[in-house]
């Protein structure tokens, strides 16, 4: 199956080489077209000025428009080439994901958080992580909203489930989810060139829009300088000296316009700095969230999450996507004063920087409320697609069935999706009510860990509305915390033995606080010694039997097995074993009934040479 899938991408890969074979021809042509009109059109103003001045000026700016439509022709081809490059290389990425080399993708290391319930046990984030292993984003947003999603995963089952169709419809359309992607590609924000730069600048107060003087002056100032420069140009034409008797209008006028212009907007620097510093040089990674928000309203989806995101989009005249286009464009217009000589020269004839930041500003008064969803729309589907291509990907996986009423959770052949198939062990497991545990037994790299982690993900993977890695799987959503990893402190003079501590007390506090939450514990307290180790593991799970936790403790304590005498109907004993045969280990991490019986951690110190062989 997946050697079909990676046969579509190399397919959809060939295309895009054919169309960029066939933009090759037309990108030269443009770019020799612009050259030539440009040399043209210099040569034919100069020999034309020499015999009619205002000939030549027309027949220079007649050049300059034809020059400048080719230019946004090679530039919009340019952009279109560049994109089908995104495409192959978004395609040629999935080729590898499929041979099993996923490690180019962003790992999420600024989403690493030791304190969370959960992440940096089951390995949310970081190198050969959940996230990594997930991650198709393209935007900040859809980096934070993936994350965001697996830290904090859905718990209303209505929710869950219509995210789950929209998952399912995306994966279906896959061209029009590789293209998103792509497109999601085309810029890479920095840290100055972030949406919560733009959202900053919207809260900004309006000024120069609604103030009485620069109002007036915005119109008043640059019709007077073009009044005085044409009439500068027209009174020194022969025809029009004869007429009015050799009457010349001092140019000094315009020169005196075109300079006052340029000291109103010196006294308007440092503002015009501060708004240029949060709405400057966005123009690409506005352009691109423009383009995300068309490819959402140009689709036809029918699920009621994807359905509802672009009714929400609609507005009065122009998309939503056109709208940030539109900002896109007026930044890129503001962007024209850092030319020192062009800034000199549109800021003298028309105050560019007053006249633009006015334009901003009545955009931000339009669009102000908007903005924000605008964005977190992007993120929620930029963060879709990435749940999408997992489905498109591995169609082997399943929708788990989501469940009313109290905690429970069954499944049948669950596994690690990061696992490869061809070697992974399947595995059953059922929790089936409030206070509930498995007690898990088994040697040193049985499997033990790794059964937690898969029942970890899968939940996970499962509330967020994603597929997950079973032939069956049913479950209630539910809060889930966890002790695995011990993460010590040196700034806080903090053990390993205490940070244990402090997060087993989370989890009694949590459950104190009557919630349900699924707790999954790694072999607890390794830090004491064993007699102090057996009691207090022992008092621990009987605490949480008693506050209806539910969830799993893997161990290497046998005489916790005891918990099934006494608690019959909430303590379970399961096993992982492993079997040596001929010097070797076998393991067929195989989760069983019963505690286990076979330990390796004396054997595999004889083997290493760490202590002598009996």
């Amino acid at each position: 199956m997946m050697e079909e899938i990676a046969a579509a991408y190399r397919q959809r890969m060939q295309d895009i080489q054919q169309k960029l074979d066939g933009l090759k021809a037309r990108y030269n042509l443009y770019a020799y077209g612009r050259l030539g009109i440009f040399v043209m059109g210099v040569a034919l103003t100069y020999f034309l000025v020499s015999f009619n001045g205002l000939v030549g000026i027309l027949a220079g700016l007649a050049s300059l428009v034809l020059f400048l439509y080719l230019v946004k022709l090679h530039t919009d081809l340019a952009d279109h080439r560049d994109h089908l490059k995104r495409l192959a290389e978004v395609q040629e990425d999935e080729i590898s994901f499929l041979e099993g080399k996923w490690d180019h993708f962003d790992p999420g290391n600024a989403f690493i958080d030791h304190d969370h319930a959960y992440s940096s046990d089951l390995d949310i984030f970081g190198r050969a992580s959940l996230y990594q292993f997930l991650n198709r984003t393209g935007t900040s947003m859809g980096h934070q909203q993936l994350a965001a999603w697996l830290r904090f995963p859905e718990q209303d089952q209505a929710k869950i489930r219509a995210r789950q169709a929209a998952i399912q419809e995306l994966s279906k359309d896959i061209d029009w989810s590789l293209n998103f992607q792509a497109l999601a590609k085309g810029h890479s924000e920095g840290d100055t060139d972030q949406p919560s730069v733009i959202l900053d600048w919207l809260k900004q107060p309006i000024y120069f829009l609604h103030h009485p003087v620069y109002k007036v002056l915005l119109w008043l100032l640059p019709s007077l300088f073009a009044l005085s420069f044409a009439a500068w140009i027209i009174f020194d034409l022969p025809a029009v000296k004869a007429a009015t008797g050799g009457f010349v209008f001092p140019g000094w006028v315009s020169l005196a316009f075109f300079l006052g212009q340029l000291g109103v907007v010196g006294l308007n620097l440092t503002r015009t700095a501060e708004q240029h510093q949060q709405i400057g040089r966005k123009s690409r990674m506005l352009g691109k969230y423009g383009a995300l928000l068309r490819e959402i309203e140009s689709g036809k989806f029918s699920s009621e999450v994807l359905q509802s995101d672009q009714a929400s989009l609609k507005t009065e005249g122009e998309t939503a996507g056109d709208q940030i286009q539109r900002l896109a464009q007026l930044s890129y217009m503001f962007d024209q004063r850092l030319n020192i000589f062009a800034g000199l020269f549109l800021n003298g004839i028309m105050m560019w920087d007053l006249r633009y930041l006015s334009r901003l500003e009545k955009w931000k008064e339009g669009h102000q409320a908007d903005m924000s969803h605008w964005f977190e729309v992007i993120g929620q589907w930029d963060a879709l697609v990435s749940f999408a291509r997992l489905a498109y990907n591995r169609p082997e996986l399943i929708y788990p069935t989501i469940e009313e009423g109290a905690f429970h959770f069954t499944s049948k052949q669950l596994g690690h999706v990061l696992l490869d198939p061809e070697r992974r062990v399947d595995n059953n497991m059922s929790l089936g009510k409030p206070g509930e545990f498995l007690v898990i037994t088994g040697a040193n790299m049985a499997g033990k860990s790794t059964f937690l982690r898969t029942v970890g993900v899968n939940l996970i993977l499962g509330m967020n509305g994603a597929p997950v890695c079973a032939e069956e799987m049913a479950f209630v959503p539910i809060p889930m915390i966890t002790s695995v990893r011990a993460h010590d402190s040196l700034s806080d003079n903090e053990s390993y033995f205490y940070a244990e501590l402090k997060q087993l007390k989370k989890i009694i506090d949590a459950l104190k606080e009557g919630a349900p939450l699924f707790i999954i514990v790694d072999e607890m307290l390794r830090g004491t010694n064993s007699r102090d180790k057996m009691v207090g593991s022992r008092k621990f799970i009987e605490q949480l039997i008693q506050l209806k936790g539910v969830g799993m403790i893997a161990t290497h304590d046998l005489s916790l097995g005891t918990l099934a005498d006494d608690y019959p109907d909430f303590a379970r004993n399961k096993r992982f074993e492993v079997e040596i045969e001929e010097e070797q280990l076998r393991f067929d991490y195989t989760l069983r009934d019963g505690i286990s019986q076979n330990l390796n951690a004396t054997f595999l110190m004889q083997q290493m040479g760490i202590m002598p062989k009996e």
